[in-house]
């Protein structure tokens, strides 16, 4: 490898997801950037099936470092933990069912030294189903990738703020980061909230101390429409009627729940971060406006007139339902 080439730690939490773990393995030691540390953590799964792979792995390539958890405490717990293992400069998460090119580590790091203050590297990506074919109905993601490329923190903020979590700014969690940066207390504090918009407020975290580098070539697949999709609970239809409304008061309370919290939180990570008073009072009208969307959309897509819908055709064209 060459010389002072930086360590670069991939963690890959897995869980009862075998040949989802093969192909990754097989994505990462790959790898043309060769000065990587290599953990999987396999959190308890009910086979011995991904341990039987791994092993594979390790007989031939002594980067590759494997723990099996005794229990499942979690999610939360197993990507926190191959964190805390890791020796890199340098870091990022892998999940168990994605794909890479076999340049995207060395092309992003590469970045890193030719991009001033880059604390996060990430490469152009596309959605793709169980089988690797690619699915249309996503946007092209450069552009929107592309918004938090600019070198004032500020408006890099506010354009994470604004841009609809449909459009896929959530895969930013699975960039390379400074490993200082992603290990800081208040990373691992939202870490340990676990919220599932959990990954988006560690983006902003990051963001709000330095800029994004960017390969705008599409060296990272994402898969979609499959078991990682967590289920989420179903909104039960308690309808109130009120004199001529009628409001969906079930969906309306989960809807909420899940996306209310995670914008507020937006508030919070700007307050606790290093930017200037000025500077965090400039973005707090971008959160107010984000959220006053999402209270409008809320009103849209759960209140209707008696025997009209007037509300839903209202809705934004894009919302968290």
């Amino acid at each position: 490898m060459p010389l002072n080439q930086p360590l670069v730690t991939v963690g890959i939490p897995t869980y009862n997801r075998p040949e989802g773990l093969r192909k990754t393995l097989e994505c990462i030691t790959g790898q043309t950037y060769k000065n990587l540390e290599i953990i999987v953590s396999d959190n308890n799964s009910p086979t011995d099936e991904s341990e039987r792979i791994v092993s594979e792995f390790l007989r031939k390539d002594q980067r590759v470092n494997f723990y099996r958890q005794p229990e499942n405490k979690g999610q939360t717990f197993n990507f926190l933990f191959v964190l805390e293992k890791a020796q890199g400069g340098y870091f990022m998460w892998a999940a168990d069912d994605d794909w890479w090119a076999p340049e995207f580590v060395e092309k992003i790091m590469a970045l890193f030294s030719a991009v001033p203050k880059a604390v996060a590297g990430f490469s152009n990506f596309i959605e793709v189903d169980s089988s690797g074919y690619q699915v249309t109905s996503y946007p092209d993601h450069l552009p929107l990738l592309k918004e938090f490329t600019v070198t004032d923190k500020v408006k890099c903020a506010k354009n994470f703020i604004m841009q609809y979590e449909g459009f896929g700014k959530a895969n930013l969690f699975n960039s390379i980061f400074k490993t200082e940066l992603i290990k800081a207390p208040e990373v691992l504090a939202i870490l340990n909230s676990g919220c599932m918009p959990a990954d988006m407020w560690v983006v902003l975290h990051i963001l709000l101390q330095g800029r994004l580098a960017l390969v705008p070539e599409v060296l990272r697949k994402c898969t979609v429409a499959n078991p990682k999709d967590y289920p989420r609970p179903e909104a039960s239809d308690e309808n109130v009627d009120l004199f001529l409304l009628t409001v969906n008061w079930g969906r309306l309370k989960q809807l909420h729940a899940r996306w209310g919290r995670y914008l507020y939180r937006y508030f919070h990570i700007i307050a606790r971060s290093n930017l200037t008073l000025g500077e965090k009072v400039s973005l707090y009208p971008a959160v107010a406006g984000r959220i006053a969307s999402f209270y409008y959309d809320l009103v849209c897509m759960t209140f209707r007139l008696r025997g009209c819908n007037v509300f839903y055709r209202l809705k934004g064209k894009y919302n968290l339902e």
